[in-house]
C-alpha cells in the first residue's frame, strides 16, 4: 500500500475540529483530484464550500442552454459537458463562478497555444481575485492550487486563516531542470510555445513561491513531488504526502484479448511525459508483427520527432472516459516514461482495469509498483532500456498475466476512499494543532 507522511496519519482517526471550523476548496476545474479532495473535507465535517469556475449541472438553466446550444454544432455535446460535472460532492456546497472559463473556452477555440496559456492566466488569476472577496471572509482554513490561489491566501491571512496549499505537480525548479537539460540534448523539441513559456517562467514562478511561503501545510501525491519540494527549501513540517487514489478496481478477467498487442501512451504526447524516448523504443522494437502503438492524447510534439515511425501506431487526440478505460482493459502496457510528474494518474487507472504499467522512478510508480511484480520501473532517458522491458511483455504473455493480477491487487489497496482518509485525517490533524511561528 502506498505510504504517506507520518503526519498525515499519526493516531487522528478520533480527531475533531475545532467547533464551527469551516475550509473553503477552490479550483477553477473539476478533475477528479480536486471533486475527491473536496469530499475528504467533506467527509471530515469540514468543507464550507467546494468554489470552482464552470461546472456541469444537466438540470441547470445554464446547463440546459450549453447543452442545447453545442447540440447545434456536435453530436455529443451531453458527453463532452458532462466532462465538467461534479459528482463527489454535494451541489449545495459548489459554489460555481462560470463567466471567466465560459469566456475562456469562447476566445480560445481557434487559437494558437501562445494566445491560448495567456488567456489562461487572465482568467486563472480572475477566478483567484472572485474567491478572495467572496468567498474567504468566514473561513477558518482555505485550501488552494498552485498559481490558482495568491490572492486567496493573502486574504486569508489577513483575517488570520489558514492556507492549505496542494501540489499537483513537482516543484517548478525540478521541472525547469529536467527541460532544460533535455532541450539541450533535443534542440528540436523546443517549440514556440516552449520558449513562451520559458520567458514567462520567472514572473509565474514568482507567484508560486510566494504561495508556497503563505501555506501553512504543503498536500503533495508522490513521494517523488515531495522530494522536489525538499530540494527547493520548502521546510519537512510543512509538507505532508497522500497518494491520489486508484478508481474502481475491473472485475473481469486478465487475460488479454485476441489481436495485436498493444503499447498504450495516453495524456498529453509530450517531451517531459518522455513520449520521443518512447518513439526512439518503438523504432528499436522491430520487427513490429502482432503489436502497435497507440498515442493518444494531444499531439505537443514537434512533426519531425513524430515521423516516419514504423509499424502501426494509431494517432488518437482525446477518448472520452468510458472509451480509454476500455482500451485500458485490451492494451498489453501502459508505457509512461515520464521525465518529470507529480503523480500521472494513468498509472493508477491503468493498474485498476488490470493493465500491466512501465513507468519511471519520476512518476508516482515507486508508490505503487513493485518491479517485475506489479509493473515495470525503467530509468529516464534510456531508450535501450524501455524497448528491452516492452519487448520482455511482448513475448512473455503468461507471466504478463500474473503482472496484470499483481497491478489490481495494488490498486485495490489504495482507493479514493482511501486517499479521502488519508487526507481528511491530515487536515483534522492540522486545524487542531496551534499556530506555529510559521504560521503567525
Amino acid at each position: 500500500m502506498p505510504t504517506v507522511a507520518p503526519r498525515a496519519v499519526i493516531d487522528s482517526t478520533s480527531a475533531k475540529p475545532r467547533p464551527g471550523a469551516k475550509v473553503v476548496l477552490s479550483h477553477p476545474g473539476t478533475g477528479p483530484f480536486v471533486q475527491h479532495a473536496a469530499r475528504a473535507l467533506q467527509e471530515a465535517g469540514l468543507l464550507a464550500a467546494y468554489v470552482t469556475s464552470f461546472h456541469y449541472d444537466r438540470n441547470s438553466a445554464l446547463g440546459k442552454f450549453l447543452r442545447s446550444a453545442m447540440g447545434l454544432v456536435r453530436s455529443d455535446a451531453e458527453l463532452q459537458l458532462s466532462r465538467r460535472a461534479i459528482t463527489e460532492v454535494p451541489l449545495e456546497l459548489v459554489h460555481s463562478h462560470p463567466t471567466p472559463e465560459i469566456i475562456r473556452m469562447a476566445a480560445v477555440k481557434g487559437m494558437d497555444p501562445i494566445t491560448t496559456d495567456r488567456v489562461w492566466e487572465v482568467t486563472e488569476k480572475w477566478f483567484d481575485r472572485i474567491v478572495a472577496d467572496r468567498h474567504v471572509p468566514g473561513a477558518d482554513a482555505v485550501y488552494g492550487y498552485e498559481h490558482a490561489c495568491l490572492a486567496t491566501f493573502e486574504a486569508a491571512k489577513r483575517q488570520g486563516a489558514r492556507c492549505i496549499y496542494e501540489m499537483p505537480i513537482t516543484h517548478h525548479a525540478t521541472t525547469a531542470d529536467y527541460l532544460q537539460e533535455e532541450f539541450a540534448r533535443f534542440p528540436s523539441a523546443q517549440g514556440a510555445r516552449d520558449v513562451h513559456l520559458r520567458r514567462l517562467a520567472g514572473r509565474r514562478n514568482l507567484r508560486k513561491d510566494r504561495e508556497l511561503e503563505l501555506s501553512d501545510m504543503v498536500v503533495c501525491n508522490s513521494s517523488f513531488t515531495r522530494e522536489s519540494l525538499v530540494r527547493a527549501g520548502i521546510a519537512k513540517e510543512k509538507i505532508i504526502m497522500v497518494p491520489l487514489g486508484a478508481p474502481a478496481v475491473w472485475s473481469g478477467d486478465e487475460k488479454r484479448s485476441a489481436g495485436p498487442f498493444v503499447f498504450l501512451s495516453a495524456g498529453t504526447q509530450s517531451v517531459r511525459k518522455g513520449v520521443h524516448y518512447l518513439l526512439d523504443a518503438w523504432r528499436r522494437l522491430g520487427p513490429w508483427h502482432d503489436m502497435e502503438l497507440w498515442l493518444v492524447g494531444e499531439m505537443a510534439l514537434p512533426p519531425e520527432l513524430v515521423a516516419d515511425l514504423p509499424g502501426t501506431v494509431v494517432m488518437r487526440r482525446s477518448l472520452p472516459r468510458p472509451e480509454l478505460f476500455e482500451l485500458y482493459r485490451r492494451a498489453g502496457a501502459l508505457v509512461f516514461p515520464s521525465l518529470c510528474e507529480g503523480f500521472g494518474m494513468v498509472i493508477t487507472e491503468a493498474m485498476s482495469q488490470g493493465l500491466p504499467v512501465i513507468t519511471t522512478a519520476n512518476t508516482a510508480g515507486p508508490d505503487f509498483i513493485e518491479h517485475g511484480r506489479s509493473g515495470f520501473l525503467v530509468p529516464i532517458r534510456d531508450a535501450d532500456r524501455l524497448a528491452e522491458t516492452m519487448r520482455w511483455c511482448f513475448e512473455h504473455p503468461g507471466q504478463m498475466e500474473e503482472v496484470s493480477r499483481a497491478a489490481k491487487r495494488a490498486a485495490a489497496r489504495w482507493q479514493w476512499s482511501d486517499y479521502r482518509a488519508g487526507l481528511g485525517r491530515a487536515v483534522l490533524d492540522f486545524l487542531q494543532q496551534p499556530k506555529t511561528t510559521l504560521e503567525r
